[in-house]
């Protein structure tokens, strides 16, 4: 049996050198293919507030977001990680619980982001943490977060590829986790690989032709024609109500 004594050492000996033994360093050329793919077009305009984006890592997205015009800051519990941030000039990004963060600025964030966070977290603490960041938000707030697809045929290399992580999602599950936390509408969209040129493009072309028949296999079985996603990832979008 896990307990939260045993967890908590088991992810302060993991974090404490994440970069390192883990996710190495951030690379900024594929966080910007993301951002302007998945991210930026579903967000707020810069004047509709302050983004915090937590479980921020190195901070690529934190930087972006600041180039966009953003008043941005980012909040990650791996020192290693922050540190990198703060070498490449991103004093926006601090050392730190991002849950302590929400719980002092609620009702203050136009826009919450989330990439590859809430799969670092158990049943209990994804649910609290759906609350805290609609408590955070701004009325008609934006809530944007990828996370690892439980419907992909290869759904397990993300899930089981960092040993910190916890869970994985369906659309149908983050469906009922945003409802429960009360926000008003959510949108759920795969993550494909993205073409930036000619070997990219291949694969895109190869992606669309395999998926295709993922899609296939899974309407024969469920009945369910239209909607499945067979991505690794995929991002949503939940917004809080005005």
């Amino acid at each position: 049996m896990t307990t939260a004594a045993n967890l908590a050492s088991l992810r302060a000996r993991l974090y404490e050198a994440y970069a390192s033994q883990h996710a190495s360093r951030g690379s900024g050329g594929t966080a910007a293919l993301i951002y302007r793919r998945d991210i930026r077009p579903v967000l707020p305009a810069p004047s509709a507030g302050a983004v915090v984006d937590i479980g921020c890592g190195q901070g690529d997205l934190v930087r972006l977001l600041l180039e966009d015009g953003y008043v941005a800051r980012g909040i990650d519990v791996s020192p290693e990680q922050v540190a990198l941030a703060h070498a490449a000039g991103l004093g926006q990004v601090r050392h730190g619980d991002y849950r302590d963060l929400l719980d002092a600025c609620a009702g203050q964030f136009a826009a919450v982001t989330a990439n590859d966070l809430l799969e670092h977290l158990t049943k209990p603490e994804v649910l609290e943490t759906f609350d805290r960041v609609a408590a955070a938000l701004v009325p008609g707030g934006t809530f944007v977060a990828r996370v690892p697809n439980a419907g992909s045929p290869f759904g397990g290399r993300i899930r089981y590829g960092d040993f910190t992580h916890e869970s994985s999602y369906t659309a149908r599950s983050v469906r009922q986790l945003a409802a429960a936390a009360g926000f008003d509408s959510v949108a759920v969209a795969p993550c494909p690989p993205i073409a930036h040129g000619l070997v990219s493009a291949t694969r895109v072309l190869i992606w669309k032709v395999i998926s295709t028949f993922y899609k296939i296999a899974l309407g024969a079985e469920t009945g369910v024609v239209r909607g499945h996603i067979v991505t690794q990832n995929m991002v949503f979008v939940a917004h809080k109500a005005p």
